[in-house]
C-alpha cells in the first residue's frame, strides 16, 4: 500500500542585494591628486625657468612671476634674510618699476622679523627684477592689495603678492601648496644670491673701468699744464727771451700753471677723502642766512669786476640747518663761482634761502644759457666739461665734490635749467629737528619741478621781449 503525501518545495531565502560600494575617501584622494598633479606641474615649470640659458635676474623674474600667476596675483617679490637681508621684486619687459619697488619696501616691514632686527639692520635693499615676460595687466592698480607668504623651513624666506582684489590678497595662502612654496622658496633664495653676485661682479667691473679712466684722464690734466710749464721755463733757460718784460710775463704764466695743478691735487685729495670716508664731518646747527651772507660777502667784488649784479634772498637768521657749516660755504662758494664765471656782463646771480618743512633749501640762480638735458645728466661726473667750455678753466671736480659733500651731511645736490634762461643748483640740507627716510629726495623733486617750470615761464617772457 502505498502511501501518499503532499509535496513540498523548499523556497530560497530571500536575500537583499548588498549596497553599493562606496569609497569614502574618493573625494579626498581626488583633491589630494590633483594638488599633487598641480605641484608637479609648477615645480616642472620652476625647474624649467631655472634651467634656462638666461642671466639671474631673468630667471628670478620669470620664477616670480610664475608665483604671482599661481595664486592669481599681479606681480610677486621675494624678500631673502639670510647672511645679507636682500628684497627684489619681479617686473615685465618695459614696465615701470615703481609699483615693484612699493611692494618690495611693504614688504621688507611687513615681513616677520624681531623689534631687535629692525633696529640694528634698519630697512633693507630693494631691487627690481626684470623678466622675459610682458607686464601682467594694462593698467596700474589704483589701490593695490598686499599679502605674505612666510616660508620659514626655506631659510628665512618671505614671498609678498601685490592683488586686484583685496579677497584673493586674502586667500594667498591657500591658493599657494606649500610643497611649491618650499621649493620655490629655495630657488629664489639660490637665484636672488646669485644675481646678488653678479650685481657685484658688474659693480667692480665698472669701479675698474672707472678707474682706469680716471687716471687716464689725471694723466693727461696734469700732462697739458706741465708741457707749458716745461715750454717757458725751457725757454727762459735757454736764453731765447732778452726782454725782461717778456720774461716776467712767462714766470707770470708759470705762476697760474702750478696754481692750477695745486688746485687739481687738492680736489683729487678731497675726492679721495669723500671715498675712503675720510673726511670729517662737523654738522650742527647753524645759521643759513649767515652762510649766505658770507659767500655773499667773499664773490661781491669778482661779481663788480665781471658786470654782474648779485642778488641775495635770506631766511630769517634764528632759521637753522644741521650741517658743517664750512662745507656748506665750500659748496655754495664753488655754485656761486661757477655762476659767475658761465653768466654774461649785465646779468645776475642770486644767492636764496629758505625751508620746506623740516628741509633747509639753498639754490644760486643764473641767468647764463642754461644746460641741455644731456649735459645735466653729466655735470656731476668726473672730468666732465660741456661742449664750449674748454677754454674756461676749472678741474672738472668741483660738482662732483659738492654734491658728494651734500650727501656725506645728510642732504643732496640736484639742477634744473632751461636752455636760453639760465639754471638753478639747488642744495638740500637737513634742519635741526632731523629728516625722515626719502624726505630729501621727495622734497628735492618739488623744488626742482617749480625752479624749472619758473625758468620755462622766464624764457617765455623773454621770447616775447624781444632782443630790446
Amino acid at each position: 500500500m502505498i502511501e501518499s503525501r503532499p509535496r513540498t518545495f523548499l523556497q530560497a531565502p530571500h536575500l537583499q542585494a548588498p549596497p553599493p560600494l562606496r569609497e569614502r575617501r574618493s573625494t579626498s584622494r581626488r583633491a589630494e591628486d590633483q594638488i599633487a598633479s598641480q605641484e608637479t606641474l609648477l615645480l616642472a615649470r620652476a625647474l624649467d625657468i631655472l634651467a634656462e640659458d638666461a642671466g639671474a635676474e631673468a630667471r628670478l623674474a620669470d620664477l616670480l612671476d610664475l608665483l604671482a600667476r599661481t595664486v592669481g596675483a599681479r606681480r610677486a617679490a621675494v624678500l631673502a634674510d639670510g647672511t645679507e637681508r636682500r628684497v627684489v621684486a619681479g617686473i615685465g619687459v618695459g614696465e615701470d618699476p615703481a609699483a615693484a619697488l612699493t611692494l618690495g619696501a611693504w614688504l621688507d616691514s611687513a615681513a616677520p622679523r624681531s623689534r631687535a632686527d629692525r633696529a640694528a639692520a634698519g630697512a633693507a635693499p630693494v631691487s627690481v627684477a626684470q623678466g622675459s615676460h610682458p607686464p601682467r595687466g594694462a593698467r596700474p592698480i589704483a589701490t593695490p592689495a598686499f599679502a605674505q607668504v612666510a616660508v620659514p623651513t626655506a631659510g628665512r624666506v618671505t614671498l609678498g603678492f601685490a592683488f586686484v582684489d583685496p579677497a584673493a590678497a586674502a586667500l594667498a595662502d591657500v591658493r599657494l601648496p606649500r610643497t611649491l612654496a618650499r621649493h620655490a622658496a629655495v630657488a629664489l633664495a639660490l637665484v636672488t644670491d646669485q644675481l646678488s653676485a653678479e650685481r657685484e661682479l658688474a659693480t667692480l667691473r665698472a669701479r675698474d673701468a672707472e678707474r682706469a679712466t680716471f687716471v687716464s684722464t689725471v694723466a693727461h690734466e696734469l700732462r697739458t699744464p706741465l708741457t707749458g710749464l716745461a715750454g717757458y721755463l725751457d725757454l727762459i733757460l735757454g736764453g731765447s727771451v732778452d726782454d725782461p718784460a717778456v720774461q716776467h710775463e712767462f714766470m707770470e704764466r708759470g705762476r697760474g700753471i702750478v696754481t692750477t695743478i695745486a688746485d687739481l691735487v687738492g680736489d683729487l685729495l678731497e675726492l679721495s677723502r669723500l671715498e675712503s670716508g675720510a673726511v670729517a664731518i662737523d654738522s650742527r646747527p647753524f645759521s643759513v642766512a649767515d652762510a649766505i651772507r658770507r659767500v655773499a660777502d667773499g664773490l661781491d667784488p669778482i661779481a663788480m669786476d665781471r658786470g654782474i649784479a648779485l642778488h641775495v634772498q635770506l631766511p630769517p637768521r634764528l632759521q637753522a640747518a644741521t650741517a658743517d657749516r664750512r662745507r656748506v660755504e665750500q659748496i655754495v662758494t664753488n655754485l656761486a663761482a661757477n655762476a659767475l664765471k658761465f653768466s654774461p656782463a649785465g646779468s645776475a646771480v642770486e644767492l636764496a634761502g629758505w625751508f620746506d618743512g623740516s628741509i633747509a633749501l639753498i639754490a644760486v640762480r643764473d641767468g647764463g644759457e642754461g644746460i641741455a638735458a644731456d649735459d645735466r645728466a653729466r655735470i656731476f661726473e668726473r672730468f666732465y666739461r660741456m661742449a664750449g667750455h674748454d677754454n674756461i678753466t676749472g678741474t672738472g671736480l668741483g660738482l662732483p665734490i659738492a654734491r658728494d659733500l651734500a650727501r656725506s651731511m645728510g642732504g643732496d645736490l640736484a639742477v634744473a635749467s632751461v636752455p636760453g634762461s639760465g639754471s638753478t643748483f639747488l642744495l638740500a640740507l637737513p634742519g635741526p629737528a632731523g629728516i625722515g627716510p626719502g624726505e630729501v629726495e621727495a622734497t628735492m623733486g618739488r623744488m626742482l619741478a617749480d625752479e624749472e617750470l619758473t625758468l620755462e615761464e622766464q624764457a617765455v617772457l623773454r621770447a616775447i621781449r624781444g632782443p630790446g
